[in-house]
């Protein structure tokens, strides 16, 4: 029995240990795939509030880069009536290579508790996507609702916003009600 213990002991330490060395599960963020309509649904959802969509990928380093700043506005103005809206497209540029799991764990990561999405479908909801968002195709994208649900700015605007003009645009239309 004393043999037993002594050679069990050994395999269930190496197991809690390696069981430690995995990535954790993203906890506290959810991202369910969708197709356009349920993304649609889910801006619509929000009437009476504005609502910031960001486009972004685990592949595009510059939307790594921004995302934090994303976090930022949403605790800022969130209680002030911004509701932003992560949309994963994971599955737009590396099809093969998407791992849903490693999208959770960059929101888990950078603690993304507003509504996320991941595109479940990007090649066959171009067009619908295309009409909802603008020409998300060059990642990192934003759009920005106002309360009435009417797309009124996105990042192919011209004249481009600066750093700091964004959290600008974003109080003028909470401003308005």
């Amino acid at each position: 029995m004393l043999r037993t213990i002594f050679l069990t002991a050994p395999v269930a330490l190496a197991a809690v240990v390696l069981g430690c060395a995995a990535d954790p599960p993203a906890r506290g963020v959810d991202a369910p795939e969708v197709r356009a309509a349920d993304l649609e649904k889910a801006i619509k959802d929000q009437k009476g509030k504005v609502v910031l969509v960001d486009c972004w990928a685990t592949w595009c380093a510059p939307c790594v880069k921004k995302f934090p700043q994303l976090v930022e506005l949403h605790q800022k103005y969130a209680d002030q009536g911004l509701v932003v809206v992560g949309v994963s497209m994971d599955k737009y540029g590396d099809a093969d290579g998407y791992k849903k799991d490693k999208v959770l764990k960059f929101l888990a990561d950078q603690k993304a508790t507003f509504p996320n999405f991941i595109v479940a479908e990007p090649k066959k909801d171009e067009e619908p996507l295309l009409k909802l968002l603008g020409d998300y195709s060059a990642i990192p994208y934003m759009a920005l609702y106002d309360r009435a649900g009417r797309r009124v700015w996105t990042t192919d605007d011209t004249p481009k916003l600066k750093d700091g003009e964004l959290a600008k645009k974003i109080e003028e239309e909470l401003a308005k009600k």
